[in-house]
């Protein structure tokens, strides 16, 4: 009964709510005329009053303009739909920033008034939303409008919890820029912390992609970056953190600065704006830029405090070794150097998680730069008895092997990884040392990379399996070319008829060539459907037998297609030359597509063998 009723009551407001969604205001201001309490009654199921459906279409702002000549500022605090919402908030859900400038101008109390269902405040809730128009405008207004929060009633979002929650929701959003200046504005919020909450260092330790780490730039990307001019935040050049992948390219920018770098500041604004893999790079480095200021900022603030520093570094110290972000724990142990060596409830050390979740970049950080602990992570040992040896023999985490595709790529990197910790520890003696259940490493790494061993035994074979097929099927058809040319033999000599013709020349060493590379390509192949498949193997010896293969494959299909061609042109373009351009056009199809195709699993597999690695230069291992 009560349920009829109450839709009975919202029914008619049907015809209001259609004039105030399609934007006719002489309509939906004849019915306020007679109706006066239909300006603040809620009018939809969703308990939405005429200002909610008025915001809701952002094409009509008049409509608001008039509801809110005709309805009393005070009021506006009130005017809640069935979700706690006034308009304010509601107009922050839907990135409203035109309706929440006249909301804002109409009553500015509405600013620090919260939702009664979650707690927040109009500014919070535009940052978790990622609003950033509407989030900048009202933070702006929360500063000038201060003072209001002080009312009874009223909160201010730069006070303890709530302005840390601010804070944490503004670099989780990736406004970094209003994040800085929240921190110079208030400091405070850098060290403030609550129990089960986040806090600020452990946001900013968690946007792994604000860091320079987290990008993979090749020789001329990281040129331009390292010289692309941005404001310095504070912080030490991003080129000078040190980077074991990128020493060999750090080297070269310092020899070749001297030369180019009054061209690129001369040419800098010119290219920003027209150039947009240059404004890419510049947009990066600013964000990498801020990522660390704000990130020293807070360890500073932190270190000037007496609170628990362990509560702050703890939880973002883990991150940072989740999100393989080293900057975070070089920046935390300037402040903090005693951190290195905190180990959490398990035993293990940050060294020993780097290890176990295959974090490459605050490996290389913690063992090969953090030099005066190099003895400490060669002898500490886990709970079990394990030392790094031990710990880099387990398999990786799901998500980090399949970071690289195929199950035999995937059994390299596990190789690399175990062939870095074992050539680390010395000395040499301690890589065959045994944990409690009695097992070396490489026993344990035998153990643990089983299965994965089989896969990729299994996909090798299949691969060069498909390979040789190709490859038998090419030196059959090259073959029978070279014994029967094109043209035939002269009946007196037994000679070509056109050997003297260049084409044909061109013929007979495509089709050697083809011949030749295909029998070696086969050969390759047949060298890895044979192999024994220990684990070493994995390392070098196969995938540079593919390697080969493919190489000598994709040259024999191209010397084929041209001696093909050159046949073709010797048998009717000597007198038709014009049939040359179809010919050569037709040919570069096939050749295009192989290497479309097959070229990705070159590149992979020549990256992961000779490529300059996580570890940098590597060379051959030998278990056992």
């Amino acid at each position: 009964m009560a349920y009829n009723a109450w839709r009975t009551d919202r029914d008619k407001y049907i015809p209001l709510c259609r004039a105030i969604q399609m934007g006719d205001w002489e309509k939906a201001q004849e019915f306020f005329d007679h109706d006066e309490g239909a300006l603040t009654d809620k009018l939809y199921h969703d308990g939405s009053t005429a200002l909610h459906l008025a915001i809701g279409n952002p094409q009509n702002i008049r409509i608001l303009e008039n509801l809110l000549d005709r309805i009393n500022p005070d009021s506006l605090p009130t005017l809640l739909n069935d979700y706690h919402q006034n308009a304010l908030y509601y107009a922050t859900i839907l990135d409203n920033t035109v309706a929440a400038k006249k909301l804002v101008d109409r009553n500015p109390h509405l600013l620090f008034v919260v939702n009664h269902k979650n707690r927040l405040l109009p500014v919070e809730r535009a940052a978790g939303n990622s609003h950033r128009t509407t989030f900048v405008y009202l933070l702006q207004m929360c500063k000038h409008h201060i003072g209001l929060s002080q009312k009874d009633g009223y909160h201010n979002p730069f006070e303890g919890e709530r302005g840390s929650r601010l804070l944490c929701g503004t670099i989780l959003a990736g406004f970094l820029d209003v994040a800085y200046d929240l921190l110079k504005d208030y400091p405070q919020l850098a060290s403030t912390r609550f129990p089960d909450t986040v806090n600020p260092l452990l946001c900013i330790a968690r946007k792994r992609d604000a860091y320079p780490s987290a990008k993979r730039y090749n020789f001329y990307q990281q040129f331009v970056y390292s010289y692309v001019p941005v404001e310095n935040y504070g912080v030490e050049d991003i080129q000078k953190i040190h980077d074991i992948e990128n020493q060999e390219t750090y080297k070269a920018n310092r020899i070749m600065k001297s030369y180019v770098y009054p061209v690129l500041i001369l040419s800098s604004s010119y290219q920003l704006s027209t150039v947009s893999h240059v404004k890419k790079l510049h947009e990066d480095k600013v964000k990498h830029k801020r990522a660390l200021a704000i990130l020293k900022f807070i360890c500073e603030e932190v270190g000037k405090s007496r609170s628990n520093h362990a509560e702050h570094c703890y939880g973002a110290f883990k991150s940072a070794v989740e999100t393989n972000t080293p900057e975070v724990i070089e920046q935390i142990t300037r402040i903090f150097p005693h951190f290195l060596r905190v180990d959490d409830i398990e035993g293990c050390s940050l060294t020993q998680h780097s290890i176990m979740n295959r974090c490459e970049h605050v490996y290389n950080f913690l063992v090969h730069e953090v030099t005066q602990d190099k003895y400490f992570h060669m002898v500490s040992r886990d709970g079990d008895g394990n030392n790094i040896a031990h710990l880099a023999g387990r398999l990786a985490p799901l998500d980090k092997l399949n970071m690289v595709t195929g199950a035999a790529l995937q059994m390299q990197r596990e190789l690399q990884w175990f062939q870095e910790v074992c050539n680390f520890i010395r000395p040499s003696e301690l890589r065959g040392i045994r944990n409690s259940k009695q097992e070396t490493p490489i026993m344990v790494f035998r153990k643990e990379h089983k299965d994965l061993r089989k896969e990729g035994e299994e996909w090798m074979k299949k691969t060069a399996d498909s390979y040789t097929i190709t490859a038998a099927l090419i030196i059959t058809i090259v073959f029978a070319a070279a014994i029967t040319v094109p043209g035939g033999n002269n009946g007196n000599t037994g000679k070509p008829v056109f050997e003297s013709k260049p084409s044909f020349i061109i013929f007979v060493v495509s089709d050697a060539i083809s011949l030749f590379t295909s029998t070696t390509s086969l050969l390759f192949f047949l060298s890895i459907l044979t192999a024994r498949y220990a684990e070493e193997d994995f390392l070098y010896k196969l995938p540079k037998r593919l390697i080969l293969g493919l190489v000598m494959l994709f040259v024999s299909v191209t010397t084929m297609l041209i001696a093909f061609s050159a046949s073709l042109y010797v048998m009717f373009g000597l007198e038709n030359p014009w049939i040359l351009i179809p010919i050569a056009a037709i040919t570069c199809l096939p050749i295009a597509s192989f290497v479309t195709l097959q070229l990705p699993l070159l590149v992979d597999l020549i990256s992961s063998t000779y490529g300059r690695g996580i570890f940098g230069k590597r060379a051959n291992l030998s278990l056992g």
